[in-house]
């Protein structure tokens, strides 16, 4: 009885402490809105990006090293589980004509925007129906996708980077697909 008396303080406890881990809410419109920018802003911090920061940015430059974050889309790219990339490329034709003129074409079976690298906008994320700036959601989306807070609106961004090699670190070329990387390690990179 006492084990099972244990059991039953142990799970109520458990369950209010997940109760309160969960309790935080995202602050109203009223409070969130308009942005600093004003009301009809779309690039939210990009906003920072001037050319004295550019300048500033420019001047931390020790090496010139240069990563590339982009990433070639091909069927060999990491993907997280039950996404897929797929390319077929395929024969569609061949004239029989004095030219002999042939095609190729491919086929692309994927969750575009969500393999690879990418940049997600104001439009990826919201609260309820309001995005970035109390853009509502159904005043600017459309049939082939939103008339506002797009990847147009960002501008170029230059910044300083920093670059922690966490695979370095643990003494492996490459990190296990299921780790994840702590604040402990990326207090000791």
């Amino acid at each position: 009885m006492r084990h099972m008396t244990t059991l039953i303080v142990f799970a109520v406890t458990f369950a209010s402490s997940i109760a309160s881990a969960q309790s935080w809410q995202p602050p109203a419109d009223s409070q969130r809105c308009p942005s600093k920018w004003g009301a009809g802003d779309q690039r939210g911090s990009g906003n920072h990006m001037t050319a004295a920061t550019v300048l500033r940015a420019a001047r931390l430059i020790r090496t010139g090293e240069v990563f590339e974050l982009g990433r070639v889309l091909s069927d060999s790219i990491p993907l997280s589980a039950g996404r897929r990339f797929e390319v077929v490329t395929k024969r569609s034709r061949l004239d029989p004509g004095s030219n002999h003129r042939g095609s190729n074409e491919e086929l692309v079976v994927s969750e575009i925007g969500q393999v690879g690298t990418q940049f997600d906008t104001f439009s990826h994320q919201m609260i309820a129906g309001s995005m970035y700036n109390c853009f509502k959601v159904d005043e600017i989306s459309s049939r082939t996708g939103f008339t506002k807070l797009g990847v147009e609106t960002v501008g170029a961004l230059m910044t300083r980077g920093v670059m922690i090699d966490i695979a370095g670190l643990k003494g492996v070329d490459m990190l296990a697909s299921t780790y994840e990387i702590t604040v402990q390690d990326l207090q000791q990179g």
